[in-house]
């Protein structure tokens, strides 16, 4: 499939748009076409909100919006309860956070919990580094992204005072995710 669309969804202040934004750059850095929408209620900071990636690997993007998504990022239980029958066929892939998201059984696809805002406020003190994990996560799982233009999109994406620890969070979220994998 060269056509690959990712839905995020929770409410702000949790790096919903951030997060689609590291992965619509790490696209385009590793010369792929890539197309990036969002959306947020009035109350920016815990209204709801979702964002929307989609990556080509050979072909223009001619409607930058998700059809079918393959990949859902759920960080909000009521997000889960909304999208819950999207995600129930074979072909969809949810990374959720059970921090967040209590209630998620998926019929169908595949369904990895990251627990990215526990170990950032537990193992790094720093609650911004659970959407570095959840890169790392998603860089794994998805295969979308090379781990050259991820390493680069963490570096353009946070404080430069900070970098090496967020690389920290960013291998955390890969090893998280393949242990999962090998479950699976």
């Amino acid at each position: 499939m060269t056509r690959n669309e990712v839905r995020l969804i929770g409410f702000g202040g949790q790096g919903v748009i951030t997060l689609s934004k590291m992965i619509a750059y790490a696209a385009v850095l590793d010369n792929k076409e890539a197309a990036q929408t969002e959306a947020y209620g009035t109350a920016a900071r815990g209204g709801s909100c979702w964002a929307e990636v989609v990556v080509d690997n050979e072909n223009e993007i001619e409607y930058p919006r998700a059809i079918q998504p393959n990949f859902y990022i759920i960080l909000s239980q009521n997000a889960a309860d909304r999208y819950w029958s999207f995600c129930n066929n074979p072909a969809v892939t949810s990374i959720i956070d059970p921090l967040t998201v209590e209630k998620w059984k998926a019929k169908k696809g595949t369904t990895y919990r990251i627990a990215a805002q526990q170990i950032a406020n537990d193992e790094y003190k720093n609650p911004l580094i659970a959407n570095v994990i959840l890169f790392g996560a998603f860089f794994e799982i998805s295969g979308l992204i090379s781990k050259e233009a991820a390493i680069q999109t963490v570096k353009k994406f946070v404080p430069e005072k900070s970098f090496e620890i967020n690389v920290v969070g960013f291998e955390r979220g890969i090893a998280l995710a393949q242990e999962q994998v090998s479950q699976i």
